[in-house]
């Protein structure tokens, strides 16, 4: 008995010890599995070597599942090298990379011309290990320095730079930890027609409005920089874009940061509740109201900042119609405080939302506040009114969303009910429709 025991024992031990190795054997054969792939992203990097790259083979190759681009003092560039991805040329995209500076200088070319072997000229993101720089929009080969971490410039017709506003403040990126020197950090670069934005781990750096027709590009080739100089090492991973259709027009600012040009009141008793100071829209939250565009808007992606000076409501107010009143038929995209992204339906404007999150006119945003307390820094909202599509993005995070909106032209409101708010940075992206309904009479 003991013998045959000993003989069972002995085969178990042999039977688990396979069930073990052996798929870690296999498992160990298998290549590296790729990152999952977010909604709409496609890799443009297969971790493993340079397919659809190209760069001079002296400086460039890929080692432990990333890019990395090397210069040494017995192998130097004696000129900015790129490694360029040759599978297409994007227009409007949101391009996401992960990078690691070791140290000098580096950078993620973006709409670029290739003006010689392995050269570049056109958009980068900036990289360099330099808290409060790190994040700046340059232009390389052409107009330079662009626009620097926490402004917003608009380039006009004639290629005049003007920094007309301010996104975020260098110093409270720096103590937020927007970029962690000697370790990996995502670039995300978002291009809609005539308008560019940068964020680093999240946090917005800059913004650009390009309207100089000779200047800018609207599409061409990405790129990897290695920068003459010093010996330097970089590395980049998990490149991913995502293409957005070309259907943009060209964006303007709807708030000039002056005055209220463009604007006017839903009644006298509101003159005095808005105003302007030091490039803010202002409001003193009472008597209820709004202000709104004096232009239609129908398809659009709005981007606005907002802050809260005390606990209180207001929101924006998308393709109002009708008279002025409180309040007019549209829809609210929510902004009393720690609401942000939800949904108001106001005076049966036809739309369609979460069933499971209705009640009533009121439709709740997806997941728990993602703002800012009050008077704690600025709140982004970007929203989308597409066709019957309405999308609500809270501080990059989606929010909520709604199908089958009334499609036509109405105004931009933004609300006075209670609260001591002021708005900043209100910039609308059109959408161009191909085929664009007639506007009549509407629901009823």
């Amino acid at each position: 008995m003991s013998n045959k025991a000993d003989c069972i024992g002995k085969f178990m031990l042999v039977v688990l010890a396979v069930v073990i190795c052996v798929p870690w054997a296999l498992a160990a054969d298998k290549p590296a599995a790729e990152p999952k792939a977010e909604g709409g992203f496609v890799s443009l990097f297969n971790g493993k070597d340079l397919t659809g790259w190209d760069g001079d083979p002296r400086f460039w190759s890929v080692i432990d599942g990333f890019i990395r681009g090397q210069t040494t003092a017995d192998n130097p560039t004696k000129g900015n090298t790129f490694c360029v991805w040759r599978d297409g040329k994007p227009r409007n995209f949101i391009l996401k990379t992960k990078f690691r500076l070791h140290n000098h200088n580096s950078g993620i070319q973006y709409r670029s011309r290739e003006v010689g072997k392995w050269v570049m000229a056109g958009y980068q993101a900036d990289i360099v290990n330099k808290q409060g720089m790190v994040g700046f929009l340059y232009e390389e080969k052409a107009r330079g320095w662009l626009v620097s971490v926490g402004d917003i410039m608009v380039i006009d017709k004639d290629g005049k730079k003007k920094v007309v506003g301010k996104i975020a403040d260098q110093k409270e990126l720096i103590k937020a930890g927007y970029y962690k020197e000697a370790d990996w950090n995502e670039y995300t670069v978002v291009c809609r027609g005539n308008h560019i934005v940068q964020y680093l781990n999240g946090f917005q750096t800059m913004e650009l409005i390009d309207n100089d027709p000779k200047g800018r590009m609207v599409e061409g080739i990405l790129a990897l920089q290695l920068h003459a100089g010093e010996p330097m090492i970089v590395d980049f991973k998990d490149i991913r874009i995502k293409h957005l259709p070309d259907h943009f027009g060209e964006a303007k600012r709807l708030f000039n940061g002056e005055n209220l040009d463009g604007w006017t009141f839903s009644s006298d008793k509101l003159k005095d509740v808005w105003g302007v100071k030091d490039g803010i829209m202002t409001n003193a939250g009472n008597p209820r109201g709004y202000i709104r565009t004096k232009a239609d808007y129908t398809n659009y992606i709005l981007r606005l900042q907002w802050r809260h000076l005390g606990k209180g409501n207001g929101g924006v107010l998308l393709r109002m119609v009708g008279p002025d009143k409180v309040w007019p038929r549209s829809i609210e995209s929510q902004g009393q405080l720690n609401a942000a992204g939800d949904i108001w339906n106001i005076d049966k404007f036809p739309m369609k939302a979460a069933a499971d999150r209705t009640s009533g006119r009121h439709t709740r945003k997806m997941h728990p506040s993602n703002e800012k307390p009050a008077g704690d820094g600025w709140n982004q909202y970007e929203i989308t009114m597409d066709g019957g599509r309405l999308e609500l993005k809270v501080n990059e995070l989606v929010q909520n969303t709604a199908t089958e909106c009334w499609e036509t032209p109405g105004k931009i409101c933004l609300q006075s009910e209670g609260s001591k708010m002021e708005f900043r940075n209100i910039t609308l992206i059109p959408i161009i429709k191909q085929k664009a309904k007639a506007a009549g009479a509407g629901p009823k």
